[in-house]
């Protein structure tokens, strides 16, 4: 896969907050460096970021990432803190990781939100010469409150990431069992990514899954495109990251234009990373993120 020790830092440091086709409410525990590239994470996403944007890429390099921290969402509002761990470094192409984030309610914006979702997913992959295949599976755990409507129970989502030198490949269905049409909306996801040694960049887009006859206005049914990059600096130390989401997730909101930067600073064993979004196009909502990331790269796939 990658053949550089630090590329497997600059995919790792792919893991933090945006809007990866979910649904237009977006779970702070996707962690904090997606934020920077827009989410645009289903082809490239490893650790956290794949947990919940792709399971598939938990099984791209071998290493364990425990992250936590806290986010801010321009969308709801809401403040939540968030921790997750993903372990990759079995010999047979295994990953596990599981994720937590817990809506605390802090609003300024009426109806508050509150609530809790919980992740838990599983991956593995195959390789021959040139190709790596991966597939993975999560399940998810909802229980949000906002205004007078409450949405509890579990559903899940299932993915594929495809490998070729430095190319990937991924599609996802996020919320295979829809939980509900606008916090847990079924939608399909699919990206391409270019990732080298220093480079990340990747290009996405995801669509709902309904039956647009019967769809309500505020049902997360819509379209949505992001692209995003970023850069690592040297062999250690500071990475870049940059991106843009076209938004129309909801049809009945207003087109989001949601502009991302983030930047961490990292070693080979730990970091810390900020990430924020800005929808240039609504009275410039604003999303920010930060987190503190524990990296224990072991073995490199080729």
């Amino acid at each position: 896969m990658i053949g550089n020790r630090y590329g497997i830092l600059m995919l790792a440091a792919s893991s933090w907050l945006l809007l990866c086709g979910m649904g237009p409410y977006r779970s702070a525990g996707a962690g904090t460096s997606s934020l920077g590239l827009a989410d645009a994470q289903v082809a490239s996403g490893v650790a956290s970021a794949a947990l919940y944007s792709n399971p598939a890429g938990m099984s791209q390099v071998q290493h364990s990432v425990f992250e936590t921290g806290f986010a801010r969402s321009g969308q709801a509002g809401s403040g939540a803190p968030f921790v997750s761990y993903v372990d990759s470094t079995s010999a047979w192409g295994l990953a596990a990781g599981v994720g937590y984030a817990g809506e605390l309610g802090w609003s300024t914006d009426a109806p508050i939100r509150r609530g809790h979702d919980v992740r838990m997913g599983l991956s593995m992959g195959g390789q021959s010469e040139t190709t790596r295949l991966l597939v993975g599976a999560s399940a998810r755990y909802l229980n949000i409150t906002q205004g007078g409507h409450n949405v509890d129970g579990w559903t899940g989502d299932l993915g594929v990431t495809v490998g070729l030198q430095n190319l990937r490949l991924g599609a996802v269905v996020h919320n295979g069992l829809q939980l509900d049409p606008r916090e847990a909306p079924r939608r399909v996801a699919v990206g391409a990514a270019f990732v080298g040694t220093q480079l990340v960049a990747e290009a996405s887009g995801s669509w709902g899954v309904s039956n647009r006859d019967t769809a309500l206005p505020g049902d997360g049914d819509g379209q949505s495109y992001r692209a995003g990059i970023g850069y690592q600096v040297g062999a250690e130390g500071l990475q870049l990251r940059a991106g843009y989401q076209f938004d129309q997730i909801v049809r009945g909101d207003p087109t989001r234009h949601w502009v991302c930067g983030g930047l961490s600073w990292r070693t080979t064993k730990a970091g810390i990373d900020f990430g924020g979004g800005v929808d240039a196009a609504n009275q410039h909502a604003t999303m920010v993120s930060v987190s503190v990331v524990v990296l224990v790269p072991t073995e490199i796939s080729e």
